[in-house]
């Protein structure tokens, strides 16, 4: 520290070279703090409402997630939740799942996890289930305010973990879980976000999200390995890495990191160290630490450990350019003796320029077929409706289509299609169904789309069904072909008996969404996307087929 009485010569501008007065000029850009709008933010520090903001989560609840492998072979995806029409904003996700304990199962290596915001074409956020919740490969327990793994059970594999992020959309949100390991998963999850009435009340900061990084398999005792590198304007939110190293190469730790803001030469923030970036020192870096730590001890030996760090209290800021860069160990400091190793660095940015919207306004102004079954009470007119002869007859009430209750093995498998249905390759199906038996157990009612010839029901078709196990026991269950690629439980516990529960699905090219929602509810409720190239239509029950804006205009009825 300099004496009181000490005194320094400063440089004149003119004598330094333009390229090192630009660097010194952004150097003080990691201290750089933005007031909070007036119109977010309150004086005790907590968020205010945005303008019509409302909050949504509709967990799922003992979903399956199946293995691409399972018939017919392709991606079978779950969604934890999906939005469009509207602008909002994702701000946490939760992962729950069971089975497996080696680092390729699902929640692991083997879950995929991606966040698609308005331009779906391309994710935002595509990572591993570990990576995205920052826990090491085969990772413990660790928790803090912006994320943790809150079970791991090396036993039976069970898996918990959460993330809290800020993640601004203007039209579309899809948050989608992939196995794509062999083994078929229970998964649990949720996928929490807001919608608000215009996009412009986020305000100019922190408008777009996406997670940047590099994976080096086979990292160089000391290189030098860049992890971002982009244009454009924002701040970053976070920084994670991981090593994968042999015991003994603490060396790596000695690696400095740096951020190069803007352009400059020379980084405005760089640490004495990897773990000294994450608050920690002398290799020791505390367990789910806020704002910086490292996640849980990992039980797959050797050296792997995973750091995180939210620039939170401390922003960082850039304006045209951001550069982040890992030194894999420093010379004459520490021991390294592999001649490779495991290096993967991630960082999460906000941009301060929302991205490209995919997303189109559909015009539904004139359905493809608007089927009210307005029809004369009686029979269903064998020119419209093909039904399959032998098993009990749809009948037509004139507001719906009703199926009488029939116990032997030959009347019970109803099944009606729609006939003389043209459709272009994206069209959105609905239809509402209850079941007005209070008696019988095994119920079920199925929208069923894009079936084969000969059999249009259950050639490679999609069903999404609401099934009545019992009078407490109601589900959505979301068939591809045979398998059962989804199930989730509604009605928390209560008798849906008489309760209108509508059934969709969103067919987009060759991919199959199917959706449900019960009781009053205008929301739609997403729950696995299915791959297909069949675009013939076949239905149980058809009533509105259009493209999708999340207003249902018109609704059928199927009584069971």
């Amino acid at each position: 520290m300099p004496y009181r009485n000490q005194k320094f010569k400063s440089i004149p501008k003119s004598d330094l070279a333009p390229a090192i007065q630009a660097s010194l000029d952004k150097a003080d850009t990691a201290l750089q703090v933005v007031p909070p709008s007036a119109a977010t933010v309150s004086s005790s520090g907590f968020p205010l409402r945005l303008n019509g903001e409302r909050s949504i989560s509709h967990p799922v609840e003992l979903g399956k997630a199946h293995t691409s492998s399972a018939n017919p072979a392709g991606p079978k995806r779950v969604l934890l939740a999906e939005s469009w029409g509207a602008p909002g904003i994702l701000r946490h996700i939760w992962v729950a799942s069971s089975g497996g304990g080696s680092q390729s199962d699902f929640a692991e290596d083997g879950g995929l996890i991606r966040v698609f915001i308005d331009n779906e074409t391309t994710a935002a956020v595509e990572l591993s289930l570990n990576d995205f919740f920052a826990y090491a490969p085969l990772g413990g327990e660790f928790s803090n305010q912006r994320i943790g793994r809150t079970k791991r059970d090396t036993a039976s594999g069970e898996s918990a973990a959460y993330r809290y992020l800020h993640m601004p959309f203007q039209k579309y949100l899809r948050v989608e879980i992939e196995n794509t390991t062999s083994t078929d998963t229970i998964v649990f999850g949720s996928a929490d976000y807001s919608l608000i009435s215009e996009f412009s009340a986020v305000g100019s900061q922190q408008v777009a999200y996406k997670i940047i990084g590099t994976e080096k398999a086979n990292a160089a005792p000391y290189e030098a390995i860049t992890l971002v590198d982009t244009v454009g304007g924002g701040q970053l939110e976070s920084l994670w890495i991981a090593i994968d190293a042999a015991n003994g190469d603490t060396g790596i730790l000695e690696g400095n990191i740096e951020i190069y803001v803007d352009g400059e030469i020379y980084p405005s923030w760089q640490s004495s160290g990897t773990e000294d970036a994450f608050n920690g020192g002398w290799y020791n870096v505390p367990v789910g630490g806020f704002p910086a730590g490292r996640s849980g001890f990992s039980s797959g030996g050797d050296m792997k450990v995973t750091l995180y760090r939210f620039f939170i209290d401390d922003p960082l800021f850039f304006s045209t350019h951001i550069k982040v860069v890992v030194h894999a160990g420093q010379r004459s400091q520490g021991t390294i003796s592999s001649s490779s190793f495991g290096v993967t660095g991630l960082a999460g940015i906000w941009f301060n320029t929302a991205g490209g919207i995919n997303f189109k306004a559909p015009n539904v102004d004139v359905p493809l077929l608007n089927d009210q079954f307005t029809g004369p009470l009686g029979n269903l007119d064998s020119g419209i409706w093909n039904q399959v002869g032998g098993v009990t007859q749809g009948q037509a009430t004139g507001s719906s289509i009703t199926v009488a209750y029939d116990g032997t093995a030959t009347g019970q498998d109803v099944r009606i299609a729609r006939k003389g249905v043209s459709l272009v390759a994206n069209y959105w199906l609905e239809t509402r169904a209850r079941v007005i038996d209070a008696t019988h157990n095994g119920q079920e009612v199925s929208l069923i789309a894009k079936g084969n010839e000969p059999d249009p029901y259950f050639g490679s078709a999609v069903h999404v069904q609401l099934v009545r196990f019992s009078q407490y026991n109601w589900v959505v269950r979301v068939r591809d072909d045979f398998d059962e690629v989804f199930v989730r439980t509604i009605g928390n516990g209560s008798d849906l008996t008489n309760v209108w529960v509508k059934l969709a699905l969103k067919i987009v090219g060759t991919t199959a969404t199917a959706y449900w929602s019960h009781g009053e509810s205008t929301l739609w409720h997403g729950r696995i996307k299915l791959f297909h190239e069949v675009i013939k239509l076949y239905a149980c029950v058809t009533s509105v087929i259009r493209i999708p804006d999340n207003k249902p205009l018109h609704r059928s009825d199927v009584e069971l």
